[in-house]
C-alpha cells in the first residue's frame, strides 16, 4: 500500500514525532459553535490519513486557561512506542492531574 510506504519513509530516522495537537489555542464553546473550522484537525489529519498510531496528552493551558494537548505519532503499527512515550511524559509531568479553573 502506497500510504504505508510514504508513512514508513517519514520515520526512517525517527521513532516518534511530537507536535501540538492543534495549531491554535482551543476556542471557547461559544466560538466553536460559531465557526465550524474552529476545531480543525490540521495537525491530526495526517496520522489518520496514513493510519499512524497517535495519542494526545495534556501538556498545559492557554493564556485563557483552556487545556492544550501534545500529540505523539508513531511509525506504522508501532502503537507500543507511542504509548510508551505518552506514559513517560505523564510520569515526569503533572499536566494530566491539573484542571482549568471553573468559571
Amino acid at each position: 500500500m502506497k500510504q504505508c510506504r510514504i508513512a514508513g519513509s517519514l520515520f526512517k530516522d525517527l521513532d516518534v514525532i511530537v507536535l501540538p495537537t492543534t495549531v491554535t489555542p482551543p476556542p471557547t464553546i461559544q466560538a466553536a459553535g460559531q465557526d465550524a473550522t474552529a476545531l480543525s484537525a490540521r495537525n491530526t489529519l495526517f496520522a489518520n490519513y496514513y493510519g499512524l498510531p497517535a495519542i494526545s496528552v495534556p501538556c498545559g493551558f492557554s493564556k485563557n486557561q483552556l487545556p492544550l494537548g501534545l500529540q505523539i505519532v508513531g511509525k506504522p503499527r508501532d502503537d507500543q512506542a507511542v504509548l510508551c512515550v505518552a506514559d513517560r511524559f505523564q510520569r515526569v509531568t503533572a499536566w494530566h492531574e491539573r484542571y482549568p479553573p471553573l468559571r
